[in-house]
C-alpha cells in the first residue's frame, strides 16, 4: 500500500483535532451500549413501575424487554459480560500496542487497529446473536489500544511547553462528549433498531482510520515516540545521567535507540515501571476509580429509568456527561497548568476530586425524586471527570520519557485488570441478587475513596524522593 507524508494535515493542533475525533467515536460506543434504550427497556411502562425493583427473570418474561437484554433474553450479569469482555481484549493487547510503536510508525499502528475497530463496530451492527455481539465487543477492546495507548504520550511530546495538561485535557473532554452523544445516538435509535447505533459509528470511523493507514508524517515528534531522538536537550542530560548509574536502564536505551526494541527490552522496561513505587501507588489509585467507572456508571442509565420509571433517562445522562465532562476535564488541565504542571500537584488535585466526587455519587442514589437523584449525580461526575487530565499527566511524568508510551500501556493493562473488567459483570451480578439498585450502587461508589488515597501515598513518595529523577 502506498503511502503519503501529509505533513500540513498533521500540523500539532491539527493532530490533536483527529485525536480527539477518533476519542469521541472510541466512546460513542461505549455511551450507546450503556443506553437503556439499547441494552434494554421495559416495553410496558405500567408492568415497568411495578417491576422496578424487582430484576428477576419472571418478571422480565412478563413485561418484555426491548433492546439487547430483550432480544436476546439476557441477565443483567450477561449484559456486564459485554462490558467486561471488551475491557479483557483492551487489557491484553495495550502493552504489545504501546511496544509496537517502537517497531513501527505511530500511524501504521493506530490506522491499523482503528480499521479493526471499524469492522468491529460494523460486526455489532449486524449481529444476529448474543455469541456474536459479545465476540465484535471482545474485538473492538483488541483494536481500541493501538490508539489510546499512543495517543496521550505522542499530544504530551507536541503540546507547547506552558499547556501540556491542557492539551491531554482537551484530548480527554471527548471521554465526556462521546459517551453522553452515545447515549443520545442510543436513544435515538430505538425505534429503529439498537443496531444502527454501531452501524453509523462504523460509516463514521472508517474514513480516519483510512486517513491514519495511509499517512507516515514526519517530523520530531513521531521519532522521539520512538526513542530515535530526545525532543528535549535537558531530557538527554538526565536520561545519560540515568544510564551511567543504571546499566539495565542503559541497555534497554539502547536497543531503542538503534531500532532494534525487542521482547527483551520490552521486558526490562515493565520491570523499570513495576518497581517505581509512585508508578505502581497511581495505578492502584487509576485502578478503584475506573471500577466505580465500568462498574456504576455503565449502569447508571438503567438503574434510573428503573428507579423512577424515566424513559429518556439516556438523555439526561448524556447531558450530564457532556456538559459536566467538558467543564470538569478543561477546568481540571488549565489549572493543573496554573498551579504548577509538575507530579506532585496532578497527584493532589486526583485525591482531592475523587473524594469529592465519591461523597456526592454515594449520596445521589439516595434521594427518591429523579431531580434530586441526577442533580447529585450531575456534582459528582463533575469531579470525577477533573479526574482524568490530571491523572494521565501523572502517569507519563512519573517516569523517563522513552517509557511514557509503555506506562500508558501498562497502567491500562493493570486498571482494567483490577478495575473495569470485573465491576460490569460483578455489579450486574450484585443486582441481581440484592433487586435494588440503591444498595448496589452504594457498595461499588466508595471505591473512590481508597483511590484518593493512593494519589495521596504518590505524592508523598514523590515528594520524599532521593534522588529526585522525574522528568518533565
Amino acid at each position: 500500500m502506498g503511502t503519503l507524508e501529509l505533513n500540513w494535515l498533521f500540523t500539532p493542533k491539527l493532530l490533536l483535532f483527529w485525536f480527539c475525533m477518533l476519542q469521541t467515536l472510541n466512546y460513542v460506543e461505549r455511551g450507546a451500549l450503556a443506553s437503556s434504550s439499547v441494552s434494554g427497556l421495559y416495553k410496558d411502562k405500567v408492568c415497568a413501575d411495578k417491576c422496578s425493583d424487582k430484576e428477576s427473570r419472571g418478571c422480565r418474561d412478563l413485561c418484555g424487554f426491548t433492546g439487547v437484554q430483550g432480544e436476546f433474553d439476557l441477565t443483567n450479569a450477561q449484559m456486564g459480560l459485554l462490558s467486561s469482555l471488551f475491557t479483557v481484549g483492551l487489557t491484553i493487547a495495550s502493552p504489545a500496542s504501546a511496544h509496537a510503536v517502537r517497531l513501527y510508525h505511530p500511524f501504521l499502528v493506530i490506522g491499523v487497529g482503528q480499521f479493526v475497530f471499524s469492522c468491529g463496530l460494523l460486526g455489532a451492527g449486524f449481529a444476529p446473536n448474543f455469541e456474536t455481539l459479545l465476540a465484535c465487543r471482545t474485538l473492538l477492546g483488541f483494536s481500541e489500544p493501538s490508539f489510546i495507548v499512543v495517543a496521550p504520550a505522542m499530544i504530551d511530546a507536541i503540546a507547547p511547553s506552558g499547556s501540556r495538561a491542557l492539551w491531554l485535557a482537551v484530548f480527554y473532554v471527548c471521554v465526556s462528549l462521546g459517551s453522553g452523544f452515545g447515549l443520545v445516538l442510543g436513544f435515538a435509535v430505538q425505534d429503529i433498531d439498537w443496531r444502527w447505533s454501531f452501524r453509523i459509528q462504523a460509516m463514521l470511523n472508517f474514513p480516519l482510520a483510512s486517513l491514519f493507514l495511509v499517512s507516515r508524517p514526519n517530523g520530531t515528534a513521531w521519532e522521539a515516540l520512538q526513542d530515535k531522538v530526545s525532543p528535549d536537550p535537558t531530557e538527554r542530560t538526565l536520561l545519560e545521567m540515568k544510564s551511567e548509574a543504571n546499566p539495565e536502564y542503559s541497555n534497554s536505551k539502547e536497543a531503542h535507540v538503534s531500532g532494534r526494541p525487542s521482547y527483551r527490552t520490552l521486558c526490562s522496561d515493565i520491570k523499570q515501571l513495576v518497581r517505581n513505587p509512585k508508578y505502581v501507588a497511581l495505578v492502584v489509585g487509576f485502578s478503584c476509580m475506573m471500577a466505580v467507572a465500568g462498574g456504576t456508571l455503565y449502569w447508571i442509565p438503567k438503574a434510573a429509568q428503573q428507579l423512577f420509571s424515566l424513559d429518556e433517562a439516556d438523555l439526561y445522562f448524556g447531558a450530564i456527561a457532556c456538559f459536566c465532562g467538558v467543564l470538569g476535564t478543561l477546568g481540571s488541565g488549565a489549572a493543573l497548568d496554573r498551579l504548577g504542571a509538575n507530579f506532585i500537584t496532578a497527584c493532589r488535585i486526583c485525591s482531592g476530586v475523587l473524594t469529592v466526587s465519591g461523597c456526592f455519587l454515594v449520596a445521589a442514589v439516595w434521594p427518591d425524586s429523579a431531580v434530586g437523584f441526577f442533580t447529585l449525580l450531575a456534582v459528582g461526575y463533575f469531579f470525577l471527570s477533573c479526574f482524568y487530565a490530571p491523572a494521565v499527566n501523572a502517569i507519563l511524568w512519573s517516569c523517563e520519557p522513552h517509557l511514557r508510551a509503555q506506562a500508558v500501556g501498562l497502567a491500562m493493562l493493570l486498571m482494567h485488570v483490577f478495575g473495569d473488567v470485573p465491576s460490569p459483570y460483578y455489579t450486574g451480578a450484585l443486582q441481581d441478587v440484592l433487586n435494588d439498585w440503591r444498595w448496589t450502587m452504594s457498595i461499588f461508589f466508595p471505591l473512590l475513596f481508597p483511590a484518593a488515597i493512593a494519589y495521596i501515598v504518590a505524592a508523598y513518595l514523590a515528594a520524599h524522593e532521593v534522588p529526585k529523577c522525574q522528568v518533565i
